[in-house]
C-alpha cells in the first residue's frame, strides 16, 4: 500500500488551467475566469504558463466552473462563424425539452401552429429546417414558454426565422456527441 501512495505521489502532474467560473459560448474568456490545478494524464489540457494563449479568446463551447481548459475550447473566431447564422426563437413548453442548455445539439422542426390538427402526413413527417443546431442561450419566461438563441447554418437561418416567428417550430435533442 506504502509503495502505491510513493508511486501516486511521483506521478507525472503537471499545473493545467481550470475554468474559476461558468463562461457562455461565444463569451470572450478573461484571465479571472480561469484558475490552475495539479493534473496527470491530461494531453490535451493547457499547461498553466500558457495562459496567455486562452485569455481573450472566445468559448466555443459553454464552460463550467472546474473544468479543465482543453486545446479547442477558446478560438480567436466569434460566433457565428462564417456560415453560420444566430437565430432567436421563442418556444411554449411543448415544443422543446425542459432541461436544454447552453451547447445542446437540436433538430429544428417545423410544426402545425398551435391548435392546428393539421394532417396526419403532415405530423408523421414533418418537414426539418435544421438538422443540426447548438443552443447558445436559454430564457425560460414564466407563463410565456422559452426564449432561445440557437447557432445554425446559414442556409436554414432566414426559414428558422420566419417558422420561430409564425409559432411554427419544435425542436428535438440530440445527443451532445451525436447519433
Amino acid at each position: 500500500m506504502a509503495a502505491g501512495w510513493l508511486w501516486q505521489q511521483r506521478s507525472d502532474r503537471v499545473e493545467v488551467l481550470t475554468l474559476s467560473r461558468d463562461v457562455a459560448a461565444g463569451s470572450v474568456i478573461e484571465r479571472s475566469d480561469l484558475a490552475i490545478a495539479d493534473v496527470a494524464g491530461l494531453a490535451d489540457a493547457v499547461p498553466a504558463d500558457e495562459a496567455d494563449t486562452v485569455v481573450g479568446q472566445v468559448a466555443a463551447v459553454p464552460l463550467v466552473e472546474g473544468q479543465v481548459v482543453t486545446v479547442g475550447m477558446a478560438t480567436s473566431a466569434p460566433l457565428p462563424a462564417r456560415g453560420q447564422r444566430l437565430v432567436g426563437v421563442e418556444l411554449d413548453a411543448t415544443r422543446a425539452p425542459n432541461e436544454l442548455g447552453p451547447g445542446d445539439l437540436v433538430t429544428v422542426l417545423a410544426v402545425p401552429p398551435t391548435g392546428d390538427a393539421s394532417s396526419p402526413v403532415e405530423l408523421k413527417t414533418p418537414s426539418v429546417l435544421a438538422e443540426t443546431a447548438t443552443v447558445v442561450s436559454v430564457e425560460h419566461i414564466e407563463g410565456a414558454g422559452t426564449r432561445l438563441t440557437l447557432l445554425v447554418a446559414k442556409s436554414a437561418a432566414d426559414q428558422v426565422a420566419s417558422f420561430g416567428a409564425a409559432g411554427r417550430v419544435a425542436l428535438v435533442q440530440a445527443p451532445l456527441g451525436g447519433d
